[in-house]
């Protein structure tokens, strides 16, 4: 197959899948009477966020040396990075592209603040376990995954508290009835999953030939190419919601993957690999936490404005830049 077809045929498989996705979700928060940001934070970033984990894990279990070693913690780096810094710039142009320039997004403080908190720390401790001895990494690991335990807890019994569940506008695309069987929602929500997941396996394997073209680091393939694909689901089905105005849905999706990232597939790293960063690796790590430390600053009033969205974005320029110096 093409190059060229691949990467159409992963574009529209990932846009078309993304608009049942977010439909199906909007219906299966309602269902399960969650908030806009809890719906968010939980639901699509998991559904999201669960098939990308595959790629360093993968990457794991082929091996722990060299060149795959180093595209497995590409893949761990590079997904918070590309979220915490591409995401919400792409998000900032799909508030300005949808004529909202002046009142920005407003989101759900509660879910958005308890993610960026639980990222800022959790990631945190990742970069931290990597100075410390290797015998620390288990104990690490296992803090990591029960940590985002009791943050999912929280968020879910909080969920009351977020802003009232309303039926979604849109009427389930599997179904004309006005209260759709949550049967149906599910069989929606696991197909609409399947074909993100394909849709971006094709995508990623057209960007990798693209690569071969060039002389490219396994790191910074793992950790600026793959994440560019398997992240994409996320930010598109964000600049749906933002046209549809679910602000807390739109942003949730984005700190909830953060949340899951930041956690859950650090922890595989610390497991299965001896999780030492090198320079070029701290430098990813230490940006995506800066880049998050940024966003939380910014939206304590529940409002995040263009300018402060298309900021996190420097946070990849620099990133850039520093790369070309070194």
């Amino acid at each position: 197959m093409s190059l060229v077809v691949l990467l159409g045929a992963g574009m529209i498989l990932i846009v078309l899948s993304a608009d049942y996705f977010t439909n199906g979700v909007e219906w299966l928060g309602f269902r399960l009477q969650l908030g806009e940001g809890v719906s968010g934070s939980l639901l699509a970033a998991l559904g999201t966020a669960l098939p990308e984990t595959l790629v360093p894990l993968m990457a794991f279990i082929a091996g722990s040396q060299g060149q795959t070693e180093a595209i497995g913690l590409g893949a761990v780096l590079g997904a918070p990075f590309m979220l915490a810094t591409l995401g919400f710039s792409i998000i900032g142009l799909g508030v300005w592209a949808s004529g909202r320039k002046k009142e920005g997004l407003k989101v759900s403080p509660r879910a958005l603040l308890g993610d960026l908190r639980f990222f800022l720390m959790s990631f945190g401790l990742a970069i931290l376990a990597a100075f410390l001895p290797r015998f620390t990494h288990p104990w690490i690991a296992l803090v990591l995954v029960l940590s985002y335990v009791f943050h999912a807890w929280q968020l879910i019994r909080g969920g009351h508290l977020d802003e009232d569940p309303s039926a979604p506008e849109q009427p389930l695309h599997l179904s004309s009835r006005q209260h759709p069987p949550m049967l149906l929602i599910i069989v929606q929500v696991a197909v609409a999953l399947l074909g993100l997941i394909v849709g971006a396996h094709f995508f990623v394997t057209a960007l990798e030939r693209a690569t071969g073209w060039i002389r490219i680091s396994g790191f910074l393939i793992s950790v600026i190419v793959t994440p560019l694909a398997t992240e994409l689901p996320e930010v598109l089905n964000s600049i749906i919601w933002i046209r549809r105005k679910k602000d807390s849905l739109a942003v949730g999706n984005v700190t909830g993957a953060m949340a899951f990232q930041a956690s859950l597939v650090p922890a595989l790293g610390l497991l299965m690999t001896p999780w030492h960063l090198s320079l070029l690796q701290a430098i990813t790590a230490v940006l995506a936490w800066l880049a998050g430390l940024w966003t939380l600053t910014r939206s304590r009033d529940g409002i995040l404005h263009i300018s402060e969205l298309l900021g996190a974005g420097l946070f990849y320029i620099l990133f850039i830049l520093l790369m070309i110096a070194i």
